[in-house]
């Protein structure tokens, strides 16, 4: 079972693009608020970190107050009584007094009101006077609403010459307009208006510092708070890059790992199921076929064992037959059991079975030096028509004279072929000697040979009495042989194994026609 999702390439591909995008993405979002925050130090100084000390302000204990520490070196807050006379001064050496009216112009905390002075320039670029505008929280249908809510318009000597009916005031005072045009460049004043724990109204002045040096402290933290932010963002989306990219890696090869483990421990019932990268279902394939093929090569090795024993045993067989009887017989006239007139017989019967035994053992060392890893065929180029034909006419005398007819048809035409003639000759012999033995006279002996394209077809078989179904599939196995064969010792079961080999050294192949095929009881079919 097997489900591909791409290349290994492609998939890493798609996480280094996702990286990519996620740095680019954190990139952006760090620069946006480097610059929100640098507005905000720049334009909107912050004192909510200060004035969180919302317990010790309204207890009234502002000495355990560090402003500098929070604010910056040069910051220092005052405190103001419902009289805005001054009460408390972090920094004594400063001696401030503050009226009323200066207090409305200083922007509060919570910037529910807030004024603004612009410059009004004339064309020869002398000022001209100066607009003053307020900005204040109203209420109207859809809520609360910081808006415009008053204009005034003074002259060079700040007398106000005009006034709505939200700005009640006729002059501006020199403290009023450095408050409100900002001349103090090293602090930032706003105000805080709190009730004590006493319930006493106090207003609390916070100078804040806003020098260069304050600013650069500023700055500093905030860039690197941006350059960490954005380190450890990204050291993370590289931990996820780098996981999910050797999870792809190492989940495959965990699974070929824990495979090959129950392979070694002998389990040949073994198949991986992966889905994932082309390339890993390409290894996963094949290890599962490679487990196939030794579970198969298991399964041979043990049909071969078997048959190796049967071969043991046959040959046992075989070779115990012969040699009983030379025992025996031999056992019978060297003791003096047979009478003279009889001792004639029983050594024929002793000459007989040893040709059978020496006929056996040839044919057990035939089939060996052709199993052997170093045999080689000793070819030739020759008419295989006429080289088929001479060794027919040298075998019909012989079959003719032991009883058995001749069908042959052969072309007349000449057909060259690369063959070792000796070998291809007992091909011949072997299947020939087969029909002899397994056939009684009168048998007609089938021999033909065509040509089909590149090949050679050879055709040679009898109208007998056939090979048993029960041992038509292992014919060619060594050993077999009908059960007539067997026990009458006419046969060793090598024969057609040695014509096989044969036939597969010259490249070719044998095998068995089917009866409906050739319309003989048995024909084998050779082709080279």
């Amino acid at each position: 079972m097997r489900s591909e999702k791409g290349t290994l390439y492609s998939l890493v591909t798609k996480y280094y693009v996702f990286f990519a995008a996620a740095v680019l993405l954190l990139a952006f979002l760090v620069v946006k608020f480097t610059e929100n925050a640098i507005e905000q130090a720049n334009y909107t100084p912050n004192v909510k970190s200060f004035i969180s000390n919302d317990q010790l302000i309204k207890n009234e204990k502002y000495d355990r107050l560090n402003i500098k520490k929070v604010l910056g070196e040069k910051s220092y807050f005052e405190v103001l009584d419902e009289n805005a006379e001054v009460i408390y001064s972090s920094d004594g050496s400063v001696k401030n007094t503050y009226s009323p009216e200066e207090l409305e112009f200083i922007p509060s905390d919570r910037w529910n009101s807030y004024y603004y002075l612009d410059t009004i320039m004339a064309e020869d670029g002398s000022i001209r006077g100066y607009a003053l505008h307020k900005y204040a929280t109203v209420n109207d249908r859809e809520g609360e609403l910081y808006t415009l809510s008053g204009v005034a318009i003074l002259d060079s000597d700040k007398n106000v010459v005009y006034s709505d009916s939200g700005m009640d005031i006729d002059h501006l005072s020199e403290r009023e307009f450095n408050i409100l045009y900002g001349s103090d460049t090293d602090t930032y004043l706003q105000k805080y208006e709190y009730v004590t724990n006493n319930g006493e109204s106090r207003t609390m002045l916070i100078h804040q510092d806003y020098s260069n040096t304050s600013l650069n402290d500023t700055f500093r933290r905030i860039y690197l708070t941006a350059i960490f932010s954005f380190l450890f963002v990204f050291a993370i989306f590289v931990i996820i890059f780098v996981f999910r990219t050797a999870l792809a890696v190492r989940k495959p090869i965990t699974m070929l790992q824990n495979a090959m483990d129950d392979l070694g421990e002998g389990n040949r019932d073994v198949a991986i199921t992966y889905s994932g990268p082309k390339e890993f279902v390409q290894i996963m394939d094949s290890f599962n076929d490679m487990t196939s093929k030794l579970a198969e090569a298991e399964r041979e090795k043990e049909g071969l064992e078997k048959e190796r024993q049967k071969i043991l045993a046959d040959i046992s067989h075989d070779l115990k037959t012969p040699i009983t009887v030379i025992q025996g017989y031999s056992k019978a006239v060297a003791d003096g059991l047979v009478p003279e007139e009889e001792q004639k017989k029983y050594l024929e019967t002793i000459n007989r079975k040893a040709d059978n035994l020496s006929e056996l053992i040839n044919s057990f060392y035939e089939y060996s030096k052709l199993e052997h890893p170093e045999f080689s065929l000793y070819k030739r180029e020759c008419d295989i028509c006429e080289y088929f034909r001479e060794y027919l006419a040298n075998k019909y005398s012989e079959l003719e004279i032991a009883g058995y007819e001749m069908e042959i048809d052969i072309p007349e035409e000449k057909i060259t072929k690369s063959i070792d003639d000796a070998q291809l000759k007992r091909v011949f012999e072997n299947i020939i000697n087969n029909s002899v033995k397994s056939n009684p006279k009168g048998t007609k002996i089938f021999a033909a040979m065509k040509q089909s394209g590149e090949n050679v077809i050879i055709y040679l078989g009898d109208d007998g009495v056939g090979v048993p179904e029960v041992i038509q599939d292992e014919i060619f196995k060594p050993f077999v042989v009908g059960e007539k064969a067997r026990t009458s010792g006419k046969g060793t079961g090598l024969g057609l194994s040695i014509a096989k080999l044969i036939v597969e050294a010259h490249g070719g192949t044998i095998r068995l026609m089917d009866d409906s095929e050739s319309g003989y009881s048995t024909i084998f079919e050779i082709i080279l």
